[in-house]
């Protein structure tokens, strides 16, 4: 297992997790947006827009009314010319670059109509100001076409001159000649009567539907405000809620190890009424039955290794998770019938002894001290009485150095001999070197994480402790914090005196009585 990030696509259920862990900042945040959005439709001045629609017509008798191009008609109307002029009929201070702003033209396909939108202050002046651009419009666009027609007419008058002057400069005796002029003549005299008829009936649009003041504001809109401030409060809130998530240093859920850190994890316990005060949990248990799939996954990945072989449990941080999941663990694997020893190697926890109802002394203290063997040292849980535990010991600080000495792994080794498995239970890797110096000795290690207790930084920094020692971590449990009364608990759903060494007992699961010797070798060698 590697500490470096994962760069694979977080998956969607992880972001969903992220969301609702994080629903205040989205909440709040959504809530910020709708109350802003709902101060400024009281607060914002208000605008009204009213609307006319020109119907447009063709000015030239080869064009029809469905060829006329009304983007460009739409161009016009928002020309400075128009603008000027419309500046002029309204008598207003604005400029045109603010009449401009104001106007919005628009010309629905096949339709020959353009609507003309202008917004004011007040509901008489949008619908002045649309008004004044229709008609402004409309009259510029006539005098563009006298000014066309008066083009055509001055010419053919021209024309008709030349043709009369030439026409006099003719001799009477002539006839083929002023024959022609005079065809050239009635020609061009007919042609200026028809433009001067298509002149006079030539209609260049008309407005159809005359701006009314409009009897609403069209900003600010409630109806548009409140869902936008809603939805810009949401976007705000989901963008907070990843950033302070990227932020936090702490370690929220199961989903942050794999995704942040890239850490399997092999049993996740979300915080809930069952998993808020762990203890040790009844086999029959849903929390129980959780830590025997955990087992039998361990139990799996060891069934290829040496016959007896050692767990080490571990925790990033401080606190009662590692005791908690090596007695389940342990308790899990006493009652598949495997032969299994629980060391308390963590000298500051009382969490095991407290669960399993065994006392402190003789314990491995005692052991690594020399006063007491292997043998004298072991005991037997409450529940399941088939478990067999070295607890602590009662003189914790005067042997706190020895769990990374010599007589620490003789200890390990001599009892690879008569378990199938040992869980030991370590010091955090927090606490110093102790659990990096045990997992040289063990086949396996789990990493217990509490949340939000445990900090991404002392992940980090356990792995790469149990890195250099080249120890395989299987992956991580995750637990909710646990507190101190979850002793309490353990002890009371379990509560019976000990069962010593040798001792004969049903299991929890009332399967039957298991018994297993007790060790009575001595640990080879006193310290020195």
């Amino acid at each position: 297992m590697s500490s470096t990030p994962r760069t694979d696509v977080t998956e969607v259920a992880d972001y969903a997790a992220l969301l609702a862990r994080r629903w205040w900042i989205i909440a709040v945040s959504a809530m910020l947006g709708v109350a802003l959005s709902a101060l400024a439709v009281v607060y914002l001045p208000e605008v009204y827009t009213a609307e006319a629609t020109v119907l447009v017509t063709a000015t030239d008798q080869n064009t029809r009314d469905d060829q006329v191009n009304l983007e460009t008609e739409a161009g016009r109307v928002r020309s400075a010319e128009v603008l000027r002029k419309v500046r002029q009929s309204l008598g207003t201070d604005a400029g045109t670059a603010d009449l401009a702003e104001r106007l919005s033209v628009t010309a629905p396909q096949d339709s020959g109509l353009l609507d003309i939108r202008f917004e004011g202050p007040t509901p008489a002046e949008a619908s002045e100001g649309a008004n004044a651009f229709a008609t402004v419009y409309l009259t510029a666009r006539r005098a563009r076409v006298d000014q066309r027609y008066r083009k055509q007419i001055r010419a053919l008058q021209d024309q008709i001159s030349s043709l009369s002057a030439q026409l006099k400069a003719v001799p009477e005796d002539n006839a083929d000649q002023r024959q022609f002029f005079n065809g050239q003549l009635q020609s061009f005299s007919s042609k200026l009567a028809d433009i001067q008829i298509e002149a006079v009936g030539v209609t260049v649009g008309e407005v159809i539907d005359q701006a009314t003041p409009p009897t609403k504001a069209a900003f600010p809109n409630p109806v548009m405000f409140l869902p936008a401030g809603l939805l810009v409060g949401l976007m705000l809130g989901v963008a907070g809620a990843v950033l302070a998530d990227r932020s936090d240093k702490q370690v929220r859920a199961a989903t942050d190890l794999r995704r942040v850190l890239g850490v399997e994890v092999l049993l996740n316990l979300p915080s809930s009424r069952r998993t808020v005060a762990l203890g040790l949990e009844s086999a029959r248990s849903r929390v129980g039955q959780r830590f025997h799939e955990l087992c039998h996954g361990i139990a799996a990945r060891l069934g290829g290794g040496p016959a007896n072989q050692v767990v080490l449990v571990t925790a990033a941080s401080e606190g009662r998770g590692a005791g908690i999941v090596a007695v389940n663990l342990a308790a899990a694997l006493a009652r598949t019938g495997s032969d299994v020893m629980l060391v308390s190697a963590d000298l500051g926890s009382p969490v095991s002894g407290e669960l399993l109802g065994v006392d402190d002394t003789p314990g491995l203290s005692e052991v690594l001290l020399g006063t007491s063997t292997l043998a004298q040292a072991e005991t037997r849980a409450s529940m399941p009485p088939s478990l067999r535990v070295i607890p602590r010991g009662a003189v914790t600080e005067q042997v706190v150095d020895m769990l990374q000495g010599e007589r620490m792994a003789r200890m390990i080794d001599s009892l690879r001999d008569r378990c199938r498995y040992i869980v030991v239970q370590a010091p955090p890797t927090t606490s110093g070197a102790d659990a990096q110096a045990l997992a040289q000795h063990a086949d396996l290690v789990l990493m217990v994480v509490e949340v939000p207790r445990t900090r991404y930084t002392d992940i980090r920094e356990g792995i790469r402790q149990l890195d250099q020692v080249g120890a395989e971590i299987l992956g991580s449990v995750v637990i909710p914090s646990q507190v101190a009364e979850s002793a309490a608990r353990a002890t009371g759903a379990h509560g019976a005196d000990p069962a010593k060494n040798g001792s004969v007992g049903a299991d929890e699961d009332g399967l039957g009585t298991t018994m297993i010797p007790a060790v009575k070798d001595e640990l080879p060698g006193p310290p020195k």
